[in-house]
């Protein structure tokens, strides 16, 4: 298997595969003001033949934390993705709209429960069209499966985390990744944080592609940034931070964390800002 992407081709000669699912993971953003079709309106519609459906803030959030995105305690995460059909064993390739990362934000919380066998489908549900592969509106039902969540730790960063970077007592750099068209609706960045834009990393152009990688090196050079730091990403609610993650991973960064809570928990909890630049 690849690293973090198949491509179409694979997966088509795939499907046939029992241990191989795919997750519709098309949602709308949690907390956000752009008008679109929810994600299970977007799946009824048409969706990848044996995909399921899951809504990263609706089936998959923390409730103890309305006010963000958080990802769910493990029994919860381990509970929704038995029901779903997807187990240990299970190889799941996670798909969006090929513009805003949901495929991403399912992957990392998928390997941060220590499921490695997570995969983006590289241009996402446009490409699988575009390429007349055949489309479906019926749900498929899958049989329970066992799911053990394994929490890697260092893949999550924790509020007190970029607290202690934002007072200057952490040594980890902070990268401030949410996406343009949300990221213009705020006027404040969490104190100490670098801009790097989710849209320039992940191209929309191009499904959502990881940019290529003298344009990565490009961007991470004019950031500053030491790939070999640990490195926490942030956005609005976890999910551009998520895309930023693959990035930075395709980029040779080796200790990344995606900030869970993102600007959505920093602002209700009135933690420390400065003034976007």
């Amino acid at each position: 298997m690849p690293r973090d992407f198949v491509d179409i081709e694979w997966l088509a000669e795939h499907r046939g595969d029992p241990r191989v699912h795919a997750v519709d993971a098309r949602s709308v953003p949690h907390g956000g003001v752009v008008a679109m079709p929810s994600g299970r309106e977007q799946y009824a519609a048409g969706h990848i033949p044996g995909a399921v459906h899951l809504d990263y803030a609706d089936d998959l959030s923390d409730p103890a934390t309305p006010y963000a995105a958080r990802v769910a305690p493990p029994d919860r995460f381990a509970r929704v993705m038995g029901e779903h059909g997807i187990g240990d064993d299970t190889i799941v390739i996670a798909y969006d709209a090929g513009t805003i990362p949901f495929a991403a934000r399912l992957v990392w919380m998928l390997r941060y429960y220590g499921h490695d066998d997570a995969y983006v489908l590289a241009g996402g549900f446009p490409a699988w069209t575009a390429a007349g592969y055949p489309v479906k509106t019926d749900a498929p039902a899958y049989a329970p499966a066992t799911f053990t969540p394994r929490a890697h730790p260092e893949l999550r960063a924790t509020r007190d985390e970029v607290l202690a970077i934002a007072e200057g007592r952490g040594a980890a750099q902070l990268l401030e990744t949410q996406r343009d068209q949300t990221y213009a609706q705020r006027d404040r960045d969490i104190t100490g944080a670098v801009r790097l834009s989710g849209n320039l990393l992940l191209e929309d152009a191009r499904g959502g592609r990881v940019a290529d990688p003298a344009t990565l090196e490009r961007l991470v050079r004019e950031a500053g940034l030491d790939p070999h730091a640990r490195t926490v990403v942030s956005c609005g609610s976890g999910v551009s931070a998520s895309g930023a993650w693959l990035a930075l991973r395709e980029a040779g960064f080796d200790d990344i964390a995606v900030y869970d809570g993102s600007w959505m928990e920093w602002e209700h909890d009135a933690l420390p800002t400065v003034p976007k630049p």
